[in-house]
């Protein structure tokens, strides 16, 4: 092995004071003092402009490395009306010109995009592939060949690669393991914006070569071929964002791309023969809309790539107001089903979850809205070990205000559009200059934006960007392409305010490969393990130098370095010290890769095939927003729901399943193999009109058999509706079951959940029952009940023992548990906008506890005793931190409920906060759909995107309204309970906040003596214009016995639920006990508690 490190950066740091969050890391470097006075200048005209060339404002990138091997990162910038520049690295962040030398303007006329640098003839010189697109006919790429003396000769056409698409940006990387870089070209095609849903699947569906991105294949000779058609990549889509990396974590590299408007985006997976598989709707369950650039990097440090994709969604009430089109339900779902995937107008950040699939994380993270945003990166600005997050921002003029457009689509549809109006409007749309965001990794899937950006000060519109450590001083400063304004360059001086440390790696392969693009780098230190991956395009239309930059925060030292070098060798160094420059030269035997560590035997285990379990949930269709306009989420597809029982005296557990409107339940008898057989039942087939929610099986009678209840529910029907009628079927002991007429009172509401219980000691099991809605009148509560079973007949006397519980709120779950130690059974009840509610019983008779100041949407809440102190705490599933909607103590989200504009109907009206101030959720265009007056009193987008919440609705009206509620927590967590009953919340780990949790069990899972949770959930019907609640796959806590919890990730659980998970339950089986597990519109699954 041998290596050369530079012994000057090889440096113990002084004594540093510690960094102050407010101090600016970051210093401008003025243009007079590093001389570089590269400009991406737009000029616009009357016949040239964003109306006539709607791709004018994507800017221009950035691209580092060093071209001369003089060991300064040098700069390329391309400019769309200007020449491309190249600055020579001088040294103190000094630059020089060497634009016109060194031959690499570019074609006159031509529209540059995209560059990225490489070594694509292996000679060990860094070579330049600009990307152009465009107006004009040639379009060609080109390829600088750097010809060692700091000029370049233009050889795309004589390497097979001058792609005459309209290209955005390009990748270098050895797909097939050959040796050489093969390269990706992105091209976004020409497309009429306001085109339909038709038009993308058929352009998807049954793509061309000339539209298509293109792969080519480096055949070692100083050629390419051209390999699209036969690779599985001939596609369509608007490509604008590029990112290798390895995502699926098996040592070759994959493709995702990042396309505009309706057209999908596309991972594909690289199936080790050369060929390509899309798999994003398997591995990601959603993406972005308008899907601008990439970057692929590990932030949160477990060893797997997440993705970062950036949209064009503010974080201002007025500005998304302004510029936020109407989605259209019935258009959203059309797209779904012709196979042009969930997108949503929102950044997405990936998390890798190591099992095949990803979570968006990025209203978790603070990353969901950054304006309109162009290029993000991954990078450690701070040494702590963790990578940060830089965007850019801006567009040149505010193209999608919706005033504008409305102006000029009725003066088309009037035939009445001069190109005067076009120039007029084009001049009046606002200009609005915006900052570049940079968010430091506070290290818990979070994110925190820097006060002041610490320096990285520019207020104007950003497209390309890189970074670099451009004076070798250990820490990477940054470059930024503006639009009409010089590019920016920022010195990072964080070397000067804190003692943390630096490791940077740079690679030469043995032989093909030179800088060794594509491996992948593991330190290991005393705080942990980072990787990262050599390569080189990242963020938006740029990339960066072929090197790695690891921050070390106080490590002194890397324990073990290792790199896997593309060829699946892998070579290890030990005792590395912090600070310096390490250059590896790849060993003549390296080692191959090792399989890390198998890991033991899961907890969980898949094992539906086995138990010969065909049940799938099939929900009835049903829009719920017809009629409510501003619901925020479907109330019809909370099913189903399972209950487990011995249902005839066999001695093994059954279990019954509740089916959706349409769709009868289903009861499963276990055979002696446990195996499970459907037990035919003609009551239940006979009432497959309702829509079956909570559901139970318990002696009803008193016959030692298991009786059925099923609580009715769903919106689909009016209220009051016989549909909505709960029913009881009663066992004749050998599992047949007949519905019984009499026994149960009047129940029209809809409702949610059922639990029995002795609660007034009679030798009888009674009933409670909770209401989950009124039909079609959201956010109003159904009526909850208590029924006394006299024998057999279930008597309504929820006024008699508990005043006020029938109209308690939108109740999700109940249990009965003693809850105060006084040995009798009291009530646990949670729903949505609710606090988490305890009913005690005083002989009997119950009083109500709900003075818990965390209003939440609670789904889910169970009792038991976490730390072993013998008293009850309770775990409560919530919506979750990883949603549109956020609310806390100080600014809480709310909702208001009444008939405000008096036409006989109730309205929803939902308000939140922004910068501390209520404003409607919803914007003009669909609050006016509910409530047509608010057209006229906002006559337009401007006006409406202004007004707060009363400006909307007026003081009065919402101060008065029949149903106010406001929720303070959606985190999911504990609450433990005093001696006095009040509730001490506490939330869950982070990783338990991705998503809403639906149901919770609490068992010793692992079998180590302390109690586990598993929880699953998700919200995947939400209203269109807030993305689904999907980042869960479900979680297993394992318990520390006191009280806290520890996540474990799903591939070594073996947690890995998919889909909107309703219930879970354990069933005993022949062979051990099993998890069911329950999802809305899906399969029943089934694993093995191992």
């Amino acid at each position: 092995m041998f290596l050369f490190v530079c012994a000057c950066k090889n440096q113990t740091k002084k004594d540093l004071p510690i960094w102050n969050k407010t101090d600016n890391i970051f210093v401008p470097i003025s243009s007079d003092t590093s001389n570089v006075k590269f400009t991406n200048k737009l000029t616009e005209t009357k016949t040239f402009n964003y109306y006539t060339f709607p791709y004018m404002y994507f800017g221009g990138g950035v691209a580092v490395g060093d071209i001369n091997n003089d060991g300064l990162p040098d700069l390329y910038f391309t400019g769309n009306m200007v020449k491309n520049a190249l600055y020579l690295n001088q040294g103190d962040l000094k630059f020089k010109d060497i634009s016109q030398s060194a031959g690499i303007i570019g074609t006159k006329g031509k529209w540059t995009n995209g560059v990225t640098m490489a070594d694509v003839n292996n000679d060990g010189l860094l070579d330049i592939y600009v990307c152009y697109s465009g107006p004009q006919q040639n379009k060609q790429n080109e390829l600088y060949i750097n010809q060692g003396n700091n000029t370049f000769k233009e050889s795309a056409k004589a390497y097979n690669i001058a792609d005459n698409g309209h290209s955005v940006q390009a990748a270098f990387f050895d797909y097939d393991k050959d040796g050489d870089l093969d390269l990706y070209v992105a091209n976004y095609p020409p497309t009429p914006f306001q085109i339909g849903n038709d038009y993308y699947a058929d352009k998807k569906n049954n793509p061309s070569l000339e539209d298509s991105d293109k792969l080519f294949r480096n055949d070692g000779n100083n050629t390419f071929t051209d390999v699209t058609e036969t690779s599985g990549i001939l596609n369509f889509g608007l490509s604008l964002g590029l990112s290798i990396s390895d995502m699926n974590n098996d040592g070759w590299a994959d493709i995702y791309v990042s396309n505009d408007f309706n057209s999908p985006d596309y991972l594909y997976i690289n199936q080790k023969d050369g060929t390509f598989k899309n798999e994003i709707d398997t591995m990601m369950a959603h993406t972005c809309n308008f899907g601008m650039g990439t970057d692929a990097a590990d932030f949160n440090n477990d060893g797997l790539i997440d993705l970062l994709q950036v949209d064009m969604a503010s974080s201002q009430n007025d500005q998304e107001k302004a510029n936020m089109s109407a989605m259209n339900t019935e258009k959203f779902y059309e797209a779904v089903s012709l196979g042009l995937h969930h997108q949503y107008m929102k950044n997405s950040l990936q998390v890798n979850t190591g099992s095949g699939t990803f979570s968006d994380v990025a209203y978790l993270a603070g990353l969901a809205k950054t304006e309109w945003s162009w290029g993000p990166l991954f990078f450690d600005f701070d040494n702590d070990g963790w990578k940060d997050v830089f965007i850019t921002n801006g567009i040149r003029r505010n193209v999608n205000d919706n005033d504008a457009i409305i102006y000029l689509k009725l003066k088309k549809a009037y035939n009445d559009l001069t190109q005067n109006d076009i120039v007029e409007t084009l001049t009046k749309l606002p200009v609005k200059p915006v900052d570049n965001y940079l968010y430091r990794n506070s290290k818990s899937l979070k994110f925190n934006k820097a006060e002041g950006n610490w320096g990285l000060t520019f207020k104007g519109f950003s497209n390309g960007a890189s970074y670099a450590d451009l004076d070798n001083d250990g820490d990477l400063d940054m470059i930024v392409n503006n639009l009409d304004a010089t590019s920016s360059i920022f010195e990072n001086k964080s070397n000067q305010y804190s003692n943390t440390n630096y490791l940077t790696v740079s690679l030469k392969a043995k032989k093909d490969n030179h800088f060794g693009i594509g491996s992948r780098i593991t330190i290991k230190t005393v705080h942990g393990t980072q990787v990262q991956e050599l390569f080189l395009t990242r963020g938006f239309e740029s990339s960066t130098e072929p090197r790695v930059h690891f921050g070390l925060g106080n490590a002194s030292k890397i324990d073990t370095l290792q790199i896997l070098w593309p060829s699946g060798k892998l070579q290890t160094l030990t005792e590395v010290a912090a600070n310096q420059v390490l250059n590896i030269v790849q060993e003549e035997h390296s080692g191959s890769v090792k399989q890390d560590e198998i890991i033991k035997e899961t907890v969980f285990s898949p094992i539906s095939d086995n138990l010969k379990i065909n049940f799938k949930h099939i929900e009835n269709p049903y829009n719920d927003f017809d009629k409510e306009t501003l619901l925020p989420h479907k109330m019809s597809t909370l099913g189903p729901f399972i209950t487990v029982g011995d249902v005839n005296g066999d001695g093994y557990d059954d279990f019954y399943v509740g089916g959706a409107m349409g769709q009868s339940g289903k009861l499963f008898i276990q055979n002696i193999d446990g195996g499970f057989i459907e037990s035919f039942q003609k009551s239940f087939q006979k009432d497959q009109g309702f829509e079956d929610m909570g559901v139970l099986l318990f002696d009803a009678e008193g016959d030692n058999d298991l009786d059925l209840y099923v609580v009715s529910g769903g919106n689909e029907l009016p209220k009051g509706h016989s549909n909505y009628q709960d029913r009881l079927y009663l066992n004749d002991g050998k599992g047949n079951f007949s519905r019984a007429v009499s026994l149960l009172p009047k129940i029209t509401a809809s409702g949610s959940c059922v639990t029995a219980s002795d609660f007034d000691n009679d030798g009888d099991l009674d009933v409670f029952v909770g209401g989950r809605l009124s039909p079609q009148n959201y956010p109003n509560a159904g009526e909850s009940f208590i029924l006394e079973n006299q024998n057999g007949t279930f008597k309504d006397i929820t006024e008699k023992v508990a005043p006020g519980l029938k109209t308690i709120g939108m109740v999700t779950s109940a249990e009965w548990n003693d809850l105060n130690g006084d040995g009798t059974i009291d009530l646990l009840i949670s729903g949505e906008w609710m606090p988490i509610t305890m009913l005690i019983n005083h002989n009997g008779k119950f009083s109500i506890r709900n003075n818990s100041a965390e209003v939440g949407w609670w789904n889910h809440a169970t009792v038991a005793d976490l730390n072993g102190d013998g008293t009850k705490d309770i775990i409560a599933g919530n919506l979750g931190l990883n949603y549109k909607y956020q609310a806390s103590h100080e600014f809480p989200f709310v909702i208001y409920g009444d008939d405000f504009d008096d036409n006989g109907s109730s309205d929803i009206v939902l308000g939140y906060y922004n910068q501390e101030t209520l404003y409607p959720v919803r914007g003009r265009s669909c609050s006016s759909d509910q409530i047509p007056s608010i057209k006229k009193k906002f006559p337009n987008y401007t006006t409406f995107s202004k007004a707060t919440l009363q400006d909307v609705y007026g003081k009065k009206a919402l101060d008065s309204a029949k149903v106010k509620y406001a929720a303070t927590q959606f985190a999911s967590g504990t609450f433990s309970l005093d001696k006095n009953l009040n509730l001490n919340f506490e939330a869950f780990p982070i990783e338990a906040q991705v998503s809403s949790v639906n149901d919770i069990l609490v068992e010793d899972f692992d079998k180590d003596g302390t109690l586990d949770v598993i929880m699953a959930g998700n919200l995947m019907n939400s209203e269109v214009e807030t993305p689904r609640n999907d980042a869960s796959f479900g979680l297993f806590l394992r318990g520390q016995g006191t009280g806290a919890f520890v996540s474990s990730p799903s591939y070594v659980s073996g947690v890995h639920f998919t889909g909107q998970i309703t219930d879970l339950a354990i069933i005993k089986t022949i062979k051990g006990n099993v998890l069911l597990v329950a999802a809305n519109n899906d399969k029943l699954k089934a694993y093995k508690i191992n």
